[in-house]
């Protein structure tokens, strides 16, 4: 018998314990394609800021090509509309 530990099942039971009750949730996000699930998962049960950040990415239009990546990806998926807001850190490798 395996010891490993299923997260997705670990998860609906933290969801299961929010109710009716929707917590703040501030969710780093180094580009879009990280963030794609983890909003599917969590929208619908917390209140989402995502936090753009990631000082390893150069050159500086790169980390500004992803973060404006984000942003559509959030808008086109309807995020924003649901309230979910990209918050962006200045670049500083």
């Amino acid at each position: 018998m395996s010891n490993q530990l299923n997260f997705s099942q670990q998860m609906d039971e933290v969801l299961k314990t929010l109710g009716a009750s929707r917590p703040r949730l501030l969710l780093h996000a180094c580009c879009a394609p990280c963030s794609s699930a983890t909003l599917e998962r969590l929208a619908d049960h917390f209140d989402v800021t995502i936090l753009y950040y990631n000082p390893n990415i150069a050159p500086p239009e790169e980390y500004h090509r992803r973060e404006a990546e984000l942003e559509r990806f959030v808008r086109d998926a309807g995020y924003a509309a649901r309230g979910i807001t990209v918050v962006e850190l200045p670049y500083d490798p």
